[in-house]
């Protein structure tokens, strides 16, 4: 097992030692403890949660951390402070909408069996995360219509259940889209608009697309941008690298623009008309 060498002064590394397994401290460029191929830890203490909410480093770390490992797990540890119960709360409902698995720890010792737990399946002989191969459609149709959802980019499984849930089937949910979509909690323009061209695009056969675009290697982070969309859709959409720039040019946007996340869709800022919104 792998450990971030900034967890060497927590007593998770010596508690995970005495229970038989190989620690090896690394400069781990995401995650804290990584349990196996396929498997990564990041561990958030009470203050450290807050801090990375108000910053919004966490949303960028679960980005990076779900890009390099199939299964990425949050660790939350105690109850966090310095900051509202809402906003850290809101926080992770955000991340479990994007797919990243939450686990509540009441201590250190507490987080140190979690993470042992985990590594312990983690290395069983038959592997329990997805394989090559055929896999048997679910039977039920909800979970059918859970599952067509969930392939449109930026729609989880959870968000999929949420949608079906507020709507009551995969035929209102397509009815509603892009402008009724809007109102459903987590759903931006972006992720309405992804739904739309899924269930309302005109067909186009296999052999007239335009090639998928390659994944990225493995541990590599793909590129971010941040999107200022005006509130008129003619209007050409301004793209940025970096979020501060992309707040900055905000500032003076005319009310109504959102600042979005081009890689979930998440809208992270809108424009008040009053400078320095």
């Amino acid at each position: 097992m792998l450990v971030d060498h900034r967890e060497r002064n927590s007593p998770i590394p010596d508690a995970l030692v005495a229970a038989g397994l190989d620690v090896r401290l690394s400069d781990l460029p995401v995650g804290d403890y990584v349990l196996g191929p396929g498997l990564a830890v990041e561990r958030k203490g009470p203050n450290d949660l807050g801090a990375s909410i108000r910053d919004r480093r966490i949303f960028d770390q679960a980005v990076r951390l779900q890009s390099a490992f199939p299964q990425a797990v949050l660790l939350i540890e105690g109850e966090p402070s310095g900051i509202a119960e809402d906003a850290w709360r809101g926080a992770v409902c955000r991340l479990v909408e994007d797919g990243f698995t939450v686990l509540h720890s009441l201590d250190a010792e507490d987080s140190a069996a979690w993470i042992i737990r985990l590594a312990k399946r983690a290395r069983r002989a038959g592997p329990t995360t997805p394989t090559e191969g055929p896999r048997r459609a679910p039977r039920h149709p909800s979970a059918q219509a859970e599952a067509m959802l969930s392939v449109v980019p930026g729609i989880s499984a959870t968000m999929a259940r949420s949608l079906l849930a507020a709507f009551g089937s995969l035929a209102a949910v397509a009815a509603a889209v892009p402008d009724g979509l809007q109102r459903h909690p987590g759903i931006g323009r972006v992720r309405a608009t992804r739904l739309a061209e899924a269930l309302h695009g005109e067909y186009v056969a296999l052999v007239d697309r335009e090639p998928e675009p390659r994944r990225p290697a493995r541990g590599t982070r793909p590129a971010r941008r941040w999107l200022l969309e005006p509130p008129d859709p003619s209007v050409e959409a301004e793209s940025f690298d970096r979020r501060a720039i992309a707040l900055r040019a905000l500032r003076s946007a005319p009310a109504g623009t959102q600042l979005i996340d081009g890689l979930t869709g998440e809208v992270s800022a809108t424009a008040t008309g009053i400078r320095g919104c």
